[in-house]
């Protein structure tokens, strides 16, 4: 497995609506009665678009502006999930 990952820095000013991929790494992804929980917690919440959603091995991925990245963390939290991290992956083609 590669253990390199370039990641873009976040900048917490940004207030505006471009959106970005925004990884959250969650804990206890390899159950699969997480996942479903953490779609049906993204869906019900209506900040994210189905199209906008995609599940990764060890978290989700979703295309959203930076500065609705703590108002998820909070619903993941107050949901029960661990959170291990969030980032902004790296593309150099885009």
């Amino acid at each position: 497995m590669n253990k390199i990952l370039l990641i873009n820095r976040l900048n917490p000013d940004d207030i505006s609506e471009e959106k970005h991929k925004i990884f959250f790494m969650i804990g206890d992804m390899k159950n699969p009665e997480t996942e479903d929980r953490l779609i049906d917690v993204l869906h019900n919440s209506n900040l994210i678009e189905p199209q906008d959603l995609v599940l990764k091995y060890n978290g989700v991925e979703l295309y959203i502006a930076i500065k609705h990245i703590p108002v998820i963390i909070k619903l993941l939290c107050d949901n029960g999930f661990l959170i291990y991290g969030v980032y902004h992956p790296y593309n150099p083609e885009g």
